[in-house]
Order: structure tokens, then sequence, then C-alpha cells
């Protein structure tokens, strides 16, 4: 039982982007009482493992259900889907633990007044994608424009564009991003 507990620890961590220290940070616990349990050294009573999972967070329920087996998935539940989150934008990715794959998925969720930041961005490859609630604020190269639900984006390699939500409510974006090989 303590292998499992260890070994699923391990990958719920590493799903949701998280270090062994940022882990037990959210938690409360230090980062060695983590190590220890995915290491199989320790085995944590019920609470501490309900403890740890609050800093995820996922229930116990949904811990248990992982799947555990090796082949590749085929279907993603939320809770699989890998978080980064960048000020007040929050990136769920589908497929982040399969390096291997050409083609990278997102599901981008823009604060009220967030900002990819002054800065323009570049990606090497495209990048593409639909917004699909609210209002979202796009500046590509020298041109501006508000997307809507429905409205979409294409951005060449390299090209530099910036991201604002410029409104009162939470804004959504399904995005494509496929890296230059």
């Amino acid at each position: 039982m303590a292998d499992d507990i260890a070994a699923r620890l391990q990958r719920v961590r590493q799903m949701y982007g998280l270090s062994q220290r940022e882990l037990a940070k959210r938690a409360g616990v230090t980062n060695s009482s983590i190590s220890m349990i995915e290491q199989g050294r320790v085995s944590p009573q019920v609470s501490s493992l309900e403890k740890l999972l609050s800093g995820i967070p996922m229930s116990m329920s949904d811990f248990f259900k992982i799947d555990m087996s090796n082949e590749d998935a085929c279907f993603y539940r939320s809770h699989n889907l890998k978080l980064r989150t960048q000020g007040k934008i929050d990136s769920y990715h589908l497929a982040a633990d399969k390096p291997d794959r050409r083609m990278h998925m997102s599901y981008e969720v823009y604060e009220a007044g967030s900002d990819t930041g002054n800065d323009m961005l570049t990606f090497q490859g495209e990048r593409m994608g639909f917004v699909v609630k609210g209002a979202l604020e796009f500046t590509i190269n020298c041109q501006c424009e508000v997307l809507e639900p429905g409205d979409g984006f294409f951005v060449h390699s390299r090209q530099p564009h910036r991201i604002r939500n410029l409104t009162e409510e939470k804004a959504i974006l399904v995005v494509s991003n496929f890296p230059q090989l």
C-alpha cells in the first residue's frame, strides 16, 4: 500500500507541475516528509495524506481513482491536466506528460485585468486558438484586435504578441501550439 501511495503522490505532484518543495509549502509540511513518502520509506496517515492533497488541491477519492498504468492515455480528466500559473493567468495543459508530442494544447483562463506582460511574447513555432468565453485584446506585431467568443488567432513563428483581458469578467482561450523542430 505504501508503494502505491508513493507512486501516486509522485505522479499526481508531477501532473500538476509541482516540485516537492512547492507542494510542501502549499500543504504546510516539510519537503523531506514528501520525499520520504514518495520513496516509500513512510506510509502517511489518512489525515496527513488529506493535508498533502489539499495543497494540490485534490480529493482523496480522485487521488485513488487515477489510473497508474503506463499505457498512453487517450482521455484526460480535468485533474490530469498540468497547471501553470503566471500572475492572474492559469494554463491547463493537455498531455503535458508526453514531451515527445509535437502538438501542445492548453485551456487558458484569464482573470479580469490579466495581462501576459509588458514584454511581447515570442514562440518558436506556430500558435493558434479560439476565445470561448469573455473578450481578450490581442496585439500581434503592430496589429491590435479585441476577440470575443468564436473569434480566433494565428501567430507565426517568432511574431511578438501580447494578450490582455481588459474586462471585468473571466476570459477563456483554447490554444494549440506547434513547436518548430
